[in-house]
């Protein structure tokens, strides 16, 4: 059966859409790619609004994107989807995307750095205009990778040891300090530190600052753990099931002590009775009644808002427009809930 082509069911185009503003297809082209800093008269802009609206016009990003050698497209590369961290991050630079007109292509490494180089590979197929990566290493091929198509990029909440990229961060190493620092103040000398991979940068930087705070307290445990819940709760399984246990506890990350918070329940343990427990990232789960994560504020939301402006500033430079990398570190605060407190003996 022939498909009925009245304007009704029809796709509307460019030239509905001028038609009913009362404007050129080019102006309503210029409306269309409003990110790259086209002046328009406010009035022009609400008619042209309210026609797309009105016509309920879908234009086309792969038309857009050949017009101008771009695609108003944004990768993004987390290290697990999973992770309670992610949630806000995410939100954030989906928010700034799309208030400039971009679109979010979201992708998730499981912390596999060949998963990561795939996805990289992919975004870099569908010719994405920049890329914001989370899941980084401490390797640099990914970005050298990406750099040589010509595509920009931001590093969120991960650096790496040499800047080569734009870098927002919270600062790790004197959260680890922050957070370690504020289990002595309660009076622990017994204490026990939680790590993530030293390959890590984030996570090397925090473990430092819990070496660094309790230099004087030679002999602490340290456990190396995977960033999840049961990563968390079978290193501080490990660490509590001893004859002498550590009576605070230091997580590299929210999620896994979130695990620990298991940990002391499988054990019998209470929060912060026998056990006093801190994170690091603030996720919005550890803030609930009953839980009370003691944490290092990451300031996830503002690092993923600010990470997406300095891409949109590289994507939108002028062409052949070079300028060194910068690096944005976010100050790290501590928060005290109910999860601390001095211990008992």
């Amino acid at each position: 059966m022939q498909e009925d082509a009245s304007p009704e069911h029809r796709r509307p185009t460019i030239k509905d859409v001028a038609e009913r503003a009362g404007v050129t297809k080019a102006t309503v082209s210029k409306y269309l790619n409003r990110a790259h800093g086209y002046a328009m008269a406010a009035s022009t802009r609400e008619r042209i609004r309210a026609a797309i609206q009105e016509l309920d016009f879908q234009p086309s990003p792969l038309a857009r994107g050949l017009s101008r050698s771009a695609t108003s497209t944004i990768g993004l590369v987390v290290a697990d989807i999973r992770s309670q961290f992610y949630p806000d991050l995410v939100a954030s630079i989906q928010t700034a995307a799309e208030a400039a007109g971009y679109t979010l292509v979201l992708g998730s490494s499981g912390d596999d750095p060949g998963r990561e180089l795939d996805i990289i590979r992919s975004m870099a197929h569908r010719r994405v205009d920049g890329v914001v990566l989370v899941a980084v290493r401490s390797e640099s091929d990914h970005i050298e990778y990406l750099r040589r198509r010509g595509i920009q990029i931001v590093l969120a909440s991960r650096d790496l040891p040499d800047l080569v990229a734009d870098t927002v961060v919270v600062d790790s190493l004197a959260g680890g300090r922050a957070a370690t620092r504020h289990l002595r103040s309660l009076g622990h000398t017994r204490l026990a530190h939680v790590a993530g991979e030293a390959t890590v940068k984030p996570f090397a930087d925090r473990a430092r600052g819990f070496a660094l705070e309790t230099a004087d307290l030679p002999g602490l445990p340290v456990e190396v753990a995977t960033s999840t819940i049961e990563g968390g709760r079978a290193a501080a399984r490990s660490l509590l099931d001893v004859a002498s246990p550590p009576t605070g506890i230091f997580f590299a990350s929210d999620t896994m002590a979130l695990g620990g918070l298991m940990a002391c329940a499988d054990l019998g343990l209470r929060v912060p009775d026998d056990v006093s427990v801190a994170g690091f990232d603030n996720v919005t789960v550890g803030q609930l009644p009953g839980i009370g994560l003691t944490t290092i504020d990451s300031d996830a939301a503002r690092v993923g808002e600010r990470a997406t402006e300095l891409l949109l500033e590289r994507i939108l430079a002028p062409a052949g427009a070079t300028t060194d990398p910068v690096l944005i570190t976010r100050p790290a605060e501590l928060v005290v809930r109910t999860s601390t407190a001095p211990p008992r003996d």
